[in-house]
């Protein structure tokens, strides 16, 4: 079990472990000790962070130990997670590393990385990375060549015009109000999308990290909903902190999440020859809606774990040019290497021109199963095969839904916690399942 990192690079309170400047200083200076036995290092690291106030407190910590490692430091300031993806193999860098806690609320900080080719660094890299952090192996090292520290000023202008170039350059007559969770999308939203369209609204696009995710934004849709109805709107894009997902709601001001996202663009590229092997990826969370809607249109759909970094892999290893999650990253590999909530959103928009149909219109390709979701604590995560009691009610729940649902029991890989999703026709025997399954949880292991 990895003690620092999660499904997303490192990621916690900040100034409380493993969030601390002497956790970034030691990850710039490992990351670098790994980096520097491969065969072409450039010495040359990407840096770039979201509004949170702690950023510029990580930033320095982690620049100090790249430094001290002898890589020159590249800094972009306020960017999209995508962004320092994209940049990092615009400017050749070896890494990036993106400072970002995404949907999570102010007060939390991360560290995302990413290799020489944009894409999010493997687990065993990032087991690597850890070992080194965890047993300090610089102290016994003397450390005489000193990088340098840079400031991109026209890293914002590349990130942009990246994006603008995800779709053909045209026209787009939608009204629009964009919601950028006052986080890193705040710095290129509106560029992007008034490049293609004469009636944006911005709303939430603060550069102010006390107030990043709260209330607004990917988790919070509300208030984007009620612009959306109160300017009579097209369209309404919500990021998150990072701006690496995305979430939209129709004229109505009702909601779409990653799936109705990946239905409507899988049907697209579908229906003009865009997916060669028929097929696009998806984590055991997306609804299996998504499948029936996929397969209708002659595609299928493949399951990953639980992360966007998974989906990646899985679209490399296969050639696959559309991925992603039910909570809004959106992979095109064709315009990505990463999730990109802005290029995900131009792509909608893009359909939208195309068919000349509304996003209310679109988003009935797909129909939901219902869904229950129950979380419960406990004392430990012990494996499920030594708790013969939950593996018998697993088991019989799995074969009276046989192909009309499906169960998902895990632990959270954060927290003491066990995650039970099941999905079915019958909303009600669904969320009497997941009741059992809890209960026998709570009283074999629960606190």
């Amino acid at each position: 079990m990895k003690k620092l990192f999660g499904t997303d690079g490192i990621r916690g309170k900040a100034n409380k472990f493993p969030m601390t400047v002497d956790i970034a200083q030691a990850l710039g200076l490992s990351a670098c000790a790994i980096l520097s036995d491969k065969k072409e290092v450039r010495k040359k690291i990407v840096i770039g962070k979201d509004t949170r106030t702690s950023g510029d407190m990580i930033e320095a910590a982690l620049s100090s130990g790249i430094c001290a490692a002898g890589f020159d430091v590249i800094l972009t300031g306020i960017l999209p997670t995508p962004a320092v993806a994209c940049l990092t193999r615009v400017l050749k860098a070896d890494a990036g590393f993106m400072i970002s806690a995404s949907h999570n609320p102010p007060q939390d900080n991360g560290i995302k990385l990413f290799s020489s080719d944009g894409y999010k660094l493997p687990d065993h890299l990032e087991s690597e990375i850890e070992s080194l952090i965890l047993a300090k192996f610089w102290e016994n090292d003397t450390l005489n060549n000193f990088g340098r520290i840079h400031r991109n000023d026209d890293a914002h202008h590349v990130y942009t015009e990246h994006v603008k170039k995800s779709i053909p350059h045209q026209s787009l007559p939608f009204s629009m109000v964009i919601d950028c969770a006052n986080g890193a999308a705040s710095t290129v939203a509106q560029s992007v999308f008034e490049s293609f369209s004469d009636s944006v609204t911005m709303i939430h696009d603060q550069i102010d990290g006390t107030l990043i995710n709260n209330n607004c934004g990917a988790m919070a849709t509300q208030s984007l909903q009620k612009t959306v109805l109160e300017k009579k709107a097209d369209i309404g894009i919500a990021f998150d902190g990072d701006a690496d997902r995305v979430v939209l709601c129709d004229h109505h001001g009702e909601s779409l999440n990653g799936d109705h996202i990946l239905a409507i663009c899988g049907r697209f590229m579908l229906e003009t020859n865009q997916l060669y092997q028929k097929a696009i990826v998806a984590t055991q969370y997306s609804n299996m809606g998504l499948d029936e809607a996929i397969r209708q249109y002659g595609g299928n759909v493949i399951r990953v774990l639980n992360g966007d970094r998974y989906v990646i892999e899985k679209m490399r290893d296969a050639d696959l040019k559309l991925g992603g999650e039910a909570s809004g990253h959106l992979i095109f590999k064709n315009q990505s290497t990463t999730g990109d909530g802005l290029i995900a959103a131009l792509q909608v928009l893009n359909i939208m021109q195309q068919t000349g149909k509304p996003l209310a219109q679109l988003k009935q390709c797909i129909s939901f199963y219902p869904q229950v979701i129950r979380n419960v604590p406990v004392r430990e995560k012990r494996d499920f095969q030594t708790m013969p009691s939950i593996m018998n009610i697993i088991n019989h729940i799995t074969d009276k839904l046989g192909t009309d649902g499906r169960t998902l029991i895990r632990y959270s890989g954060t927290e003491n916690k066990v995650r039970i999703m099941i999905e079915g026709k019958n909303s009600k025997q669904i969320s009497n399942y997941a009741d059992q399954i809890a209960n026998e949880f709570q009283i074999q292991s629960g606190i």
